[in-house]
């Protein structure tokens, strides 16, 4: 059996020299994506709530650029500058996965650039989707 790789470019968030995502055979794995607005390279908004969306936001388009989508990914690793920020963090992740949520991590770690979140996931890869 031969297991392909691949990168998978999303939006032009990546705030380091790495891979938004890596397709390689039936999964997905995605960098955790921060909450900065694509389109001007800035952090969403100074509440976890904004940048969470965007952050999510950001997550679902590196999926679908991978051939995957929210509804199939199985596991996420959400990092947040403050655990006191659960609550909103918890809302927004219900929005984003209502039925049959995914396995998940939440860490508090220090973030860079003013960040309050980020979130990173391995989903699988849609079936009948191309590699």
């Amino acid at each position: 059996m031969r297991i392909t790789r691949e990168v998978v470019v999303g939006p032009n968030v990546a705030v380091g020299p790495y891979s938004q995502g890596v397709r390689a055979g039936d999964f997905l794995y995605v960098s955790g994506q921060p909450g900065i607005d694509p389109n001007t390279g800035e952090v969403a908004g100074p509440t976890v709530g904004e940048q969470a969306r965007q952050a999510m936001r950001n997550l679902e388009s590196v999926l679908r650029a991978g051939g995957s989508r929210p509804e199939l990914v199985v596991s996420t690793t959400v990092l947040v500058a403050h655990i006191a920020d659960f609550g909103a963090v918890n809302a927004i992740f219900a929005e984003t996965f209502p039925v049959d949520p995914p396995a998940r991590m939440v860490l508090q770690v220090p973030l860079p650039f003013g960040l309050l979140i980020s979130v990173g996931c391995v989903a699988m890869v849609a079936a009948g989707s191309e590699n």
